[in-house]
């Protein structure tokens, strides 16, 4: 069995305990539960786009900056290609479940105070 086929295997599993923990959260709660899930969706995928080019490493030093700058202008087009292709399929794809995050939190806390009040 190869390391990748163990890897999907494991992120398969977590994100099967992950949905069941918040069916039942919503079955319990009601439509608050999915507002608070896009909510926490929401707020996880903001700090992931803010933290996207952030400091590797936690030691901000003129001199680990000057080496992150001369790493990158070191690349050829090809390595920037497939870096910037890289980042715009993460970018994308952040963009995609915050705005999922949005449209949860707006339907679950509406439909709460809608059939609450």
């Amino acid at each position: 069995m190869s390391g990748r086929s163990v890897l999907m295997a494991v992120a398969l599993s977590l994100w099967l305990l992950i949905s069941v923990a918040v069916f039942v959260t919503v079955a319990y709660v009601g439509l608050i539960g999915v507002g608070v899930v896009g909510l926490m969706m929401w707020f996880i995928c903001t700090l992931a786009e803010l933290d996207t080019d952030a400091v590797v490493g936690g030691d901000l030093s003129a001199g680990f900056l000057a080496q992150q700058v001369a790493t990158k202008t070191g690349q050829t087009q090809e390595e920037r290609t497939t870096s910037f292709g890289e980042r715009l399929r993460s970018v994308r794809s952040v963009h995609f479940f915050r705005n999922l995050g949005a449209l949860l939190a707006v339907t679950g806390i509406g439909g709460f105070l809608l059939f609450q009040l």
